[in-house]
């Protein structure tokens, strides 16, 4: 392999995920496009989309549906890169084709045959239990968890075909491995903050279908529930991810996306407890009701364990499993 060719295999990770949010974008755009002009209630679509409550929601989901794409296209490309080295791949001239093609033809299945399939399911299944409003709201929160789901098993799907290694052992060992031209720590605070974002709007997503969604918001906490505080966790998350890869020499994606996943599960069950702690000291006797404190205090430690955790989980996998073979 010439060294223009193993440059160019070299930023294949980049180009997929270029080609993924493209995709994904394109096929968002064209089908709001679509009922805005040919939907047998365009009129009332157009309605819709004019108002805060539907724009900021949809822009906000929409975005972290294609950074979770791209970002997931970057991992398994560089994970089979890591894995397989330039050298070893089958079709490394026409990875970029096939995983555009493949993931092209899974979006769309999953755009026009799933999503309409499960948003059924889930119609069926709240007329059939009759559900309350927080339930209805829960079920089709959980259905937007399942798309999230489909698009990272598209993604390692499009990106397994397209960069398959060679069957047969006539590549020489002294092939040259996977390298990574820019700093492996940004990538790392990269990953693990887009992945913590993701997770983070899962969770809400989660919650505000089991508390039933407040439709009459401003536009003032729509912008900053869905805009801002999504991108105050991403600083944070990449503050935190950047302090722990220090030591870090290369990005191994998926070990960034167990650190941020770990970092995500244990501020959630430290904050149940803070909570549950919380809970049983307003139900003491002589307690003087203040809200404003306790909210101010408990945002505090959140932020705080927030960076905390994403050091911790960042530089004890990293630390962990220094000498492990790629993962």
């Amino acid at each position: 392999m010439t060294t223009s060719s193993l440059e160019r295999v070299q930023r294949l990770p980049r180009d997929l995920a270029l080609i993924a949010l493209a995709i994904q974008a394109g096929v968002a755009v064209a089908g709001i496009g679509a009922q805005l002009i040919w939907s047998p209630y365009a009129e009332d679509m157009r309605r819709l989309y004019t108002t805060a409550q539907a724009l900021v929601p949809m822009l906000s989901s929409a975005v972290v549906n294609w950074a979770l794409a791209a970002l997931l296209a970057w991992c398994f490309a560089r994970h089979a890169l890591d894995r397989h080295g330039p050298a070893r791949l089958a079709r490394p001239a026409g990875a970029r084709g096939i995983f555009g093609v493949v993931f092209l033809l899974l979006v769309l299945v999953q755009g026009y045959v799933l999503a309409p399939l499960i948003h059924q399911v889930a119609l069926s299944y709240i007329r059939n239990t009759a559900s309350s409003m927080a339930a209805a709201g829960f079920v089709f929160a959980l259905s937007s968890v399942l798309q999230l789901v489909l698009v990272g098993l598209i993604a390692w799907f499009a990106c397994w075909l397209a960069l398959r290694r060679q069957s047969g052992g006539d590549v020489a060992a002294s092939a040259p491995v996977a390298s990574f031209p820019s700093s492996p720590r940004v990538a790392i605070a990269w990953v693990v903050g887009v992945f913590f974002v993701c997770l983070q709007m899962v969770m809400s997503s989660l919650f505000q279908g089991w508390i039933g969604a407040q439709q009459d918001a401003g536009v003032g906490p729509l912008v900053l529930g869905w805009i801002v505080a999504p991108l105050v966790v991403l600083a944070l998350t990449f503050w935190g991810a950047w302090m722990g890869a220090h030591g870090a020499a290369q990005p191994r994606p998926l070990r960034a996306i167990a650190a941020s996943a770990l970092a995500f599960v244990l501020l959630q069950l430290v904050c149940i407890a803070i909570a549950i702690a919380w809970a049983l000291w307003v139900m003491r006797p002589g307690y003087v009701d203040d809200v404003v404190g306790p909210a101010v205090g408990l945002a505090v430690i959140y932020v705080v364990l927030m960076v905390m955790l994403t050091r911790s989980t960042v530089d004890w996998l990293y630390r962990r499993f220094q000498a492990a073979p790629a993962q």
